[in-house]
């Protein structure tokens, strides 16, 4: 038996040494039939691109445009970015914020209080202030105005300690799928997915959607290549979301075929190593 091994190696060597030989051959032969012309000391220099050139010198098969620049170089091709709304731009309120108050010299009227399902806070001394779809700085003025009636010259800071109104979702496979809150009236598909972590092996990258739901119950559906957002820098698959929508990373087929199949080759495997039969039912 050692014998035969012994044999089939030697045999193995040797036709990787004959294929080495003949490659040097071949790659050391000119098909063209041209000779290179040797360079003459004696002889004057060749001028410019044109003048004495020969045709068959196998140097200049490559010939060059008006540009100077070689006809069978590619031009790149030029990428058109559009322009898309940052997630993080400015906030306007809803129901479940939590707004930090305070006035300077005057903590008894500063705290936490959260927008209520009509849109409102309770503040002391001027009752219910409306804030909903207005941003911190709007509440600052409408509270420095009304305050100014009991406070001389109040300084009023207003800071968003609880961003609960607004909510995307990120289903499929990802590290944490569920909802997002948002920091801003839009969000990115790339920060929701740097929220509800990466996509899993077992995701199709190349099939993403952003659903949104409509009033009529026809949802609008578009298509993201998060494969190309994520791995390439293509910005242009880097769709804006809304509140309300929805981010699918759908599965690959074969996952989705294990996933089947999972449960019933289970007891198969169980009653393997135990030397059990089980009944499939099938």
């Amino acid at each position: 038996m050692k014998r035969a091994y012994l044999l089939i190696f030697t045999v193995g060597v040797l036709s990787l040494s004959m294929l080495l030989a003949a490659a040097r051959t071949v790659h050391g032969q000119n098909f063209t039939g041209t000779v290179v012309p040797q360079s003459n000391p004696e002889s004057p220099q060749q001028g410019t691109a044109g003048e004495g050139d020969d045709i068959n010198d196998p140097f200049l098969a490559e010939s060059t445009g008006p540009t100077g620049q070689s006809e069978n170089e590619e031009t790149p091709e030029s990428t058109d970015i559009p322009e898309f709304i940052r997630a993080m731009s400015h906030y306007t309120l809803g129901t479940g914020d939590i707004l930090e108050i305070e006035v300077l010299r005057h903590p008894e009227i500063s705290g936490q209080y959260i927008i209520n399902n009509e849109g409102n806070i309770q503040y002391e001394f001027v009752g219910d202030v409306s804030v909903a779809d207005k941003t911190k700085d709007e509440v600052k003025n409408i509270l420095m105005e009304r305050l100014a009636t009991y406070i001389i010259a109040p300084e009023v800071t207003v800071k968003i300690v609880g961003y609960n109104s607004k909510i995307v979702y990120v289903i499929g496979e990802v590290g944490a799928p569920g909802k997002i809150f948002m920091r801003g009236d839009t969000i990115t598909v790339h920060e929701a997915l740097m929220q509800a972590g990466l996509p899993l092996l077992s995701a199709k990258t190349t099939a993403g959607r952003v659903i949104t739901p409509a009033q009529d119950g026809r949802a609008a559906i578009r298509k993201v290549n998060i494969s190309k957002l994520l791995y390439d820098g293509d910005l242009r698959e880097n769709l804006v979301m809304k509140p309300g929508d929805t981010l699918y990373v759908p599965a690959t087929f074969l996952a989705k075929t294990m996933r089947v199949l999972q449960p019933i080759a289970a007891p198969i495997g169980t009653a393997a190593g135990t030397g059990r039969t089980v009944m499939t039912g099938f």
